[in-house]
């Protein structure tokens, strides 16, 4: 049993180290705030420390982005990580960040273009298994050729690669759909599954929303157990918001363990098919359209897909989910963050690469203005302002590569940071006692 790692839960776990095997940790989050990354590093002293990734874009057809490989090898061998995820799916295209998981039309022209993805991945990775993991579907496509189920099975046969599935959204995905979830679950290739994802949601107007925010519904569990009647694969809870007292979420690991299991390993990877190299230029431009269309307010809804719309909504939200974490102290007091800035996001230009940062740097001016939030706001700007200039009017940051020296007047004291050359030097912060970190 493990548990998705979020600051919000540490001192409850570190306290109750016994509740969970193993914890789960997510990529992006080490990426720009180096504190994040101490701490997650400090955790492999404690327990095993897997990585999910979530902005890879395994689905894009216009081929991977090899820098964000390379990081995520280079975390995952820094962790000395047991195993490595991400999502079947697209989260750019076109020169434009989308900021969702969205889904791929369930073909097996799109099965194909994962499956060169995962290869081209598996270079920049250590010698572990790479999961895939199934997303909730908030678009759907007219041209759909597979259920869920068989184009995951299409990908693990392709590919070779074991799936992490995500129970909770098998389950958001069938209902959504007016399907039984326990049929559409028989599709699935439940040999190959090596890690199981759950997690709680919320039906909203008539549609089913994947939070990870609500507590696991009586129906997930049903799902739950009918997968571990084949595997004895790990099961891990996804809680990033609305955070119980642990005592809940202790009482939800406990009921998921007390689960009957069957004798099945958990999949181990196995040689990919044969993958053509030719070029999905069609499927690459109704990618580039379909950003285009989540991103941009004026675009016009694509004929043959469904959910623009209601992804747009989404959309909204998870900026906001991924500017918090960059803004630390301010992400411990979301409940007043996020009321103040929820608003305003959706009038924010939004630039084509580096959102969140783009987001945070706002979300930070913006909480500077309420007295309360004032002192952490200006904390948290003081570190990312040393690794990012902007916004400009375009809403585009980017890396600081000079030397920063920075200051902020907290309470009467001046507290200072400062940065090397490189976009990646060291940070330092001088304390108002003199002394640095």
């Amino acid at each position: 049993m493990g548990i998705g790692f979020r600051r919000e839960l540490a001192a409850d776990l570190l306290a109750r180290r016994e509740a969970v095997d193993f914890v789960e940790v997510v990529a992006e989050s080490c990426y720009v705030d180096d504190d994040a990354r101490r701490e997650v590093l400090a955790l492999r002293d404690v327990w095993p420390v897997a990585l999910h990734g979530v902005k890879l874009s395994l689905g894009s057809a216009a081929g991977l982005d090899e820098e964000r490989a390379a990081k995520l090898g280079a975390l995952a061998r820094a962790l000395a990580a047991p195993v490595v995820s991400e999502h079947v799916a697209l989260t750019h295209a076109g020169g434009r960040e989308i900021g969702h998981l969205t889904a791929l039309p369930m073909t097996r022209e799109a099965a194909r273009v994962v499956a060169r993805n995962v290869a081209a991945t598996r270079r920049h990775l250590p010698d572990v298994p790479f999961l895939l993991e199934n997303v909730a579907r908030t678009v759907a496509f007219a041209d759909d050729a597979l259920s869920e189920g068989e184009f995951c099975a299409e990908i693990a046969e392709i590919t070779g690669a074991p799936l992490l599935l995500d129970v909770a959204n098998l389950y958001a995905n069938a209902r959504n759909a007016g399907l039984d979830p326990l049929a559409e679950l028989g599709r699935f290739p439940l040999d190959r599954v090596a890690m199981i994802h759950v997690a709680g949601g919320l039906l909203d107007g008539g549609f089913y929303y994947d939070t990870h925010a609500h507590a696991l519904p009586e129906d997930v569990l049903v799902l739950t157990a009918a997968v571990l009647a084949h595997t004895d694969a790990p099961v891990l809870i996804e809680r990033d918001d609305r955070f119980p007292p642990f005592a809940e979420l202790a009482a939800e690991l406990a009921s998921l363990r007390d689960l009957p299991r069957g004798r099945g390993r958990p999949a181990l990877p196995r040689p990919p098919s044969v993958i053509d190299d030719l070029p999905a230029t069609e499927l690459a431009a109704r990618q580039s359209a379909l950003a285009a269309a989540l991103v941009d307010d004026a675009a016009a809804l694509l004929e043959g897909v469904v959910g623009i719309e209601r992804t747009r909504v989404v959309l909204l939200g998870k900026r906001v989910d991924d500017a918090l974490p960059l803004l630390p102290r301010l992400a411990l007091r979301r409940a007043e963050v996020e009321p103040l800035v929820r608003a305003r996001v959706e009038h924010w230009p939004r630039p084509r690469e580096r959102v969140g940062i783009a987001d945070a740097l706002r979300i930070g001016e913006a909480c500077r203005e309420v007295p309360a939030l004032a002192d952490d706001a200006a904390r948290d700007l003081l570190v990312l302002r040393a690794r990012f200039a902007g916004p400009d009017p375009d809403g585009e940051v980017h890396p600081r590569r000079g030397p920063y020296l920075g200051r902020v007047a907290l309470g009467g004291r001046s507290q200072w940071v400062m940065k090397g050359l490189g976009s990646r030097a060291p940070v330092r912060i001088l304390s108002p006692r003199g002394q640095t970190r």
